[in-house]
């Protein structure tokens, strides 16, 4: 849980999240799936990350040489790296399919990519890489072959293959599923990896707790009370570095919206210092700016990426990722407040926002700047819709809503900082040489 970060003049910030919490709440949103139009429409309503985890976990443990926090974490964000523009996941094709699509095909790269920066993940990202290779050289991206290949990502390669097979058999009875499983991983990990994860699909009631989103939800959790429960992120360091992985995939998910989070976190802590926020509220304010978008992932992608103007009935599909926004982070204990100023940014000074409605100073005072930060870059980008907005053009948008949709002190104190920083799309100044 994140406790009090001490004013200044304290030497010590004591921030304390449970980075197993963290990464479960970042698998659901890797495989939430709007209700119409999924991209994988065989898919079942059990997490295919989270499943994935609680196989690898329970693998690991009976297999030398696998650690099993490392792999657990692993598994539930094994993914993180795939494309998510307009391409079915990869568990929604077969492994050759994988192999011969040049995005999917560099997906392990690009997820271990994403994880090796983040304090406390350097060990995860190379079973994240590994994940596709296989014993007999034809996996991907490196077509390594045998012990070059780490018996931890071997035992994610075992857990990755049970969940495709329970999505391509529909939940075949169990000694069905053991020997499809068994028939294919023969080739992609160790004879004594398949053995060992063979005998531990057959753990007495393991098997049923599979096939369901509760049964799943349970071993994960399992999981981290069992070995996660002191493994936390305990510096600010630490904890934007796990919530930057939200806003790498939230941002992935729209069209021209890459860099958006992390940019609105910059202007929004700009911001912050220039109105004499306090320290804690401004590192709450980072984060809730990393993580402001993720209701996003709720929204058909058909509806964000349009290029022409959406219906009444469109815009208020698209105005519910807010309540979203605050859904996803609610499993992580500690996150209340940065979940409750992400999902405002949306609310209007004038009380004609959404989701709830508030006016005012009802509006918590991180979600006003967070607003007005989220406006100007979004005006300043690329949209499907439209081109990029000129600087001046934006900053008279935020003036004439002051004081109905904007808090008029913010906006007045964000101009001077918007008026020297960077836009999206300006380029960046090289160094005279």
């Amino acid at each position: 849980m994140v406790t009090a970060i001490p004013s200044r003049g304290e030497k010590e910030t004591k921030i304390c999240l449970c980075r197993g919490e963290v990464l479960s709440a970042l698998a659901r949103v890797l495989d939430y799936r709007p209700p119409a139009g999924t991209a994988c429409p065989a898919e079942s309503a059990v997490s295919h990350h989270a499943r994935v985890a609680a196989v690898a976990a329970r693998l690991a443990d009976a297999v030398d040489g696998a650690e099993t926090l490392p792999v657990f974490y692993a598994a539930l964000i094994h993914d993180i790296g795939a494309p998510r523009d307009g391409i079915e996941p990869p568990h929604c094709w077969n492994l050759e399919e994988q192999a011969n699509h040049p995005l999917l095909r560099c997906h392990p790269l690009v997820g271990a990519q994403m994880a090796a920066p983040v304090p406390g993940l350097l060990g995860v990202a190379p079973i994240i890489l590994d994940h596709h290779e296989w014993v007999n050289g034809h996996g991907y991206p490196r077509g390594k072959t045998g012990q070059e290949i780490s018996p931890s990502a071997q035992v994610l390669r075992f857990a990755d293959t049970c969940d495709m097979v329970l999505r391509e058999q529909a939940a075949p009875d169990l000694i069905a599923f053991v020997h499809a499983v068994e028939s294919r991983t023969r080739s992609q990990t160790s004879t004594s990896i398949t053995h060992a994860g063979v005998e531990v699909l057959g753990d007495p009631g393991f098997y049923p707790q599979l096939l369901s989103p509760e049964g799943v939800d349970l071993l994960v959790t399992g999981v981290i009370q069992r070995i996660g429960l002191d493994d936390l992120a305990s510096t600010e360091a630490e904890v934007t570095g796990l919530l930057e992985l939200f806003a790498h995939l939230t941002d992935a998910y729209a069209s021209d919206k890459i860099g958006h989070s992390r940019r609105v976190a910059a202007l929004a802590v700009l911001v912050a210092m220039a109105m004499g926020v306090g320290e804690k509220e401004t590192i709450l304010l980072k984060w809730a700016a990393l993580v402001h978008d993720v209701g996003l992932v709720a929204v058909p992608k058909t509806l964000l990426d349009r290029p022409g103007l959406l219906s009444e009935e469109e815009l208020a599909e698209v105005r519910q990722h807010g309540a979203k926004t605050e859904e996803f982070p609610r499993p992580i204990r500690g996150l209340d407040e940065v979940a409750r100023v992400a999902s405002a940014h949306g609310e209007a000074f004038d009380g004609s926002g959404y989701p709830h409605g508030l006016a005012g100073h009802e509006i918590p005072a991180g979600a006003r700047i967070l607003a007005v930060c989220d406006t100007f870059d979004a005006l300043t980008s690329r949209r499907p819709y439209r081109e990029a907005r000129a600087r001046d053009l934006a900053i008279d948008i935020l003036v004439k809503g002051s004081g109905s949709v904007f808090d008029p002190e913010v906006v007045e104190t964000a101009i001077p900082v918007f008026l020297i920083t960077r836009t999206a799309e300006e380029p960046e100044l090289s160094a005279v040489r």
